[in-house]
């Protein structure tokens, strides 16, 4: 799955009343097959993916760094996000607790 198409899905499985009071910004690294980086604005319920070019920059308040295969293995329900970032499969930097705030927002449970 490209990084492409993992955004897409991501926008899908968004879910407005999850992120109604949080304000912040992401940015996803997706590695491997079809590569990008995304800039994700998370504004009291709304969600805004936006490609960005690697400047060595990153305004976000949150980095999440992470391989297409291990993405597509957490979005299919394989592997939970809390198990990719301990095993170290998916890296973070920044505000850990920011973080752990996308899995009620895109992930149920």
């Amino acid at each position: 799955m490209s990084a492409e198409e993992t955004i897409a899905v991501l926008k899908k499985r968004f879910r407005p009343e999850a992120a109604k009071n949080l304000c912040a910004t992401y940015l996803i690294n997706i590695k491997g097959d079809g590569a990008a980086a995304y800039l994700t604005k998370i504004s009291d319920g709304t969600c805004e993916f936006v490609e960005h070019a690697s400047s060595g920059y990153s305004p976000a308040d949150c980095q999440i760094t992470i391989d297409s295969d291990d993405l597509h293995q957490i979005i299919s329900g394989r592997m939970s996000a809390m198990t990719a970032a301990l095993s170290g499969v998916l890296a973070i930097e920044g505000e850990l607790g920011l973080a752990m705030k996308l899995v009620p927002i895109f992930f149920e449970g």
